[in-house]
């Protein structure tokens, strides 16, 4: 069965396309969606440790840990337009540089796709820089960052419009309040496919539960700092296996000597003793059918 990571950021600072294709076959990784850096590489301190696994439970929780969590996650976005991580800035970039991604899936067509990553609040109008990057064959969809990049989601409608008519699905990585409004693309655009990252953070639950009752909503599994095994297994028990992504978020917290470690993800979904329907399905399956794909 091939395996596609449906969400890695490409950074060569930090893994180098050829070592990532290197990882990918180590870990018999058939295919991969490569996503621009939004910021420089990444470190966490060892204080992550011990609270990751605290933030984890509580965002992906309810009642008094989410509403602390909430509040740690929406904090550490700055106005000046950087992101703290457990006490480290990082600039985040206002336009990631999808060229980046265009040439390593113009290179490498049989193992990359490519989302297209844009910012409504950003310098550059998302619209036609979709319609350009829609040129070159492999890149698939649009990822957008109401989160990172700290807009109300409804900026997003003209992007979405596009995306609808073209039949491209968006990857939405959602913020808080308005930047977090997980009901108004899909309910606006019902044919538009959207995949909410990292299991619908920072409202997993209600994100999960509305994809199980709705055709065009999912969720992606990546990144270990967002998603342990305790929030795979709500998701999969609330929005069902036809709704979930396999994804890395790579190549932040498990890259070194210019390779990337895909264990950490992989040994989570073997831990939710799936079904080989239902493994193929979020290993490979959900992803080709979000593209479009035979």
């Amino acid at each position: 069965m091939t395996v596609i990571d449906s969400h890695y950021h490409l950074d060569e600072a930090m893994v180098s396309l050829p070592g990532l294709l290197a990882s990918m076959d180590a870990a018999g990784i058939g295919k991969m969606a490569l996503i621009p850096n939004l910021c420089p590489p990444l470190e966490l301190p060892r204080v992550a440790d011990f609270a990751l696994p605290l933030f984890r439970r509580g965002i992906h929780g309810k009642g008094l840990a989410h509403r602390i969590a909430l509040i740690m996650y929406r904090s550490s976005i700055k106005d000046n337009g950087e992101v703290d991580l457990l006490g480290t800035r990082y600039e985040v970039k206002v336009q990631p540089r999808n060229d980046d991604v265009l040439e390593a899936v113009a290179r490498h067509p049989r193992r990359f796709y490519g989302w297209v990553c844009v910012n409504p609040a950003g310098p550059v109008d998302p619209v036609p820089e979709v319609e350009r990057c829609m040129k070159t064959p492999g890149m698939i969809g649009v990822k957008a960052h109401p989160f990172w990049h700290n807009y109300p989601v409804s900026l997003l409608r003209d992007t979405a419009a596009l995306c609808a008519e073209k039949g491209w699905p968006m990857l939405v990585h959602l913020g808080v309040k308005e930047n977090g409004d997980f009901r108004i693309l899909p309910e606006t655009f019902p044919g538009l496919k959207i995949v909410y990252a990292h299991a619908g953070i920072p409202y997993s639950r209600d994100v999960c539960a509305y994809a199980r009752g709705r055709d065009n909503v999912f969720v992606d599994l990546s990144s270990s700092s967002y998603v342990g095994l305790e929030a795979a297994r709500h998701a999969l028990k609330s929005a069902g296996a036809e709704k979930l992504l396999f994804g890395s978020d790579g190549p932040y917290f498990h890259a070194r000597d210019d390779r990337f470690d895909f264990r950490p993800f992989l040994d989570m979904v073997a831990a939710l003793n799936l079904s080989d329907a239902d493994r193929g399905r979020i290993m490979a399956q959900n992803f080709m059918d979000v593209i479009g794909a035979a």
